[in-house]
């Protein structure tokens, strides 16, 4: 099995989850993946054989910077499999970008099936950030043609399978990221006193878009009322000089933990453990109406209440007394949201019950066999 990703390897969730699952198995699996610091060129993670391209990520603002990062890491991708035409069973192209199944031209010539996974839609991306533009109609074509170009497509949730199926005759099937339960198990019940400390938690992708800013408003709002209360922030991107910022300007560096570094997916339960109540402060736009948040799943499935913004993903998998809902994620809504659970902590403990009940119908235990049902298939096996 092959896989690209423009991706760190390690702290991807979904793209380590899927790999080590086939390892497990006693699949031969090699990813093609972003340079990371302090990782070798190749290496054997858990299993998995990992090349890592001397291509860094670009997390900013404009548009030229993304384009470069695609056509680098495409060129040395393509060059790479082009060199090993009959190496893999499958290949399997993780997006963003969608373009990047094409890299597996001449494993296609061979007739070696291609997978496209679509994780988010590079179109969206790109038109949250810059609106609408040709670059956006172009890159909006090129996802068509890269779904026509894969002899099937997987992706996040069923409501985007349901989109993707308007636009291509391929295939179309829907694996959550559900969070491995081997890593992400149900941990004790960690009460709180609301007159102790009580630590709010947000881990993931900081962009402008996740609401980081917010939730450090929404913090000082509630230390007013609880003022042991504290916040978790693990993940990294263009948007934590920002979060930085803010927690400057209302002199909240002592309680507000922002990362130091990038945290591996298995760093990630510990870090989940240390926490009481966990934030999705996403704000609405197009990028953000049609996700599921991956944390939302990690904090269900170990047994953390949690709050977030609302979209209609997230409340067809969660109904209102498994999750906090505010709408949107306004600096004002989300205090008033993180107080009412910090303030109740057994109405918490229910809520964070229903939404452990919630997983396990969504499990990756579940998730898992259809995923590899997919992948038996198309090799024909």
């Amino acid at each position: 099995m092959g896989m690209l990703a423009v991706t760190n390897y390690e702290s991807d969730p979904r793209v380590r989850r899927q790999a080590e699952a086939l390892v497990a198995r006693g699949d031969e699996v090699t990813v093609l993946a972003l340079s990371s610091a302090d990782r070798p060129r190749h290496e054997l993670l858990d299993g998995v054989r990992v090349v890592h391209f001397k291509t860094e990520k670009f997390r900013g603002a404009g548009g030229a910077g993304y384009l470069k990062l695609y056509g680098d890491f495409g060129v040395r991708a393509g060059a790479w499999l082009a060199a090993r035409p009959r190496r893999f069973d499958v290949i399997q192209a993780h997006s963003m970008p969608e373009v990047l199944v094409f890299c597996a031209a001449v494993q296609k010539l061979v007739r070696v099936p291609l997978l496209l996974d679509v994780h988010d839609m590079t179109s969206r991306l790109f038109e949250s950030k810059f609106g609408d533009s040709k670059i956006v109609r172009a890159v909006h074509a090129s996802e068509t043609m890269s779904m026509a170009f894969a002899n099937e497509v997987m992706t996040v949730h069923e409501p985007y399978a349901e989109a993707l199926r308007a636009r291509t005759k391929r295939p179309v099937t829907s694996v959550l990221n559900s969070p491995d339960e081997a890593m992400f198990t149900p941990s004790r019940w960690r009460g709180w006193d609301p007159a102790g400390e009580v630590v709010f938690s947000y881990h993931g992708t900081i962009a402008p878009r996740h609401g980081l800013v917010a939730l450090v408003e929404a913090l000082a709002l509630v230390r007013k009322e609880l003022p042991k209360a504290r916040l978790q922030v693990r993940g990294g991107g263009d948007g934590l000089a920002a979060v930085a910022e803010k927690v400057q300007e209302l002199g909240m560096q002592d309680v507000v933990d922002l990362p130091e570094r990038v945290y591996a997916v298995h760093d990630m339960p510990a870090q989940i453990d240390r926490v009481h109540i966990g934030v999705a402060p996403n704000q609405l736009d197009i990028w953000t109406a049609d996700t599921l948040p991956t944390k939302l799943l990690e904090y269900a499935a170990m047994g953390v209440p949690s709050i977030s913004f609302k979209n209609p993903v997230v409340t067809r998998y969660f109904p209102d007394d498994a999750v906090s809902y505010v709408d949107p994620a306004s600096a004002q809504n989300l205090a008033t949201a993180m107080l009412a659970l910090a303030k109740d902590p057994e109405a918490a403990r229910k809520q964070a019950d229903r939404a452990s009940e919630v997983m396990a119908e969504l499990s990756w235990a579940k998730q898992k066999l259809i995923y590899l049902d997919v992948l038996d298939r198309m090799a024909g096996k």
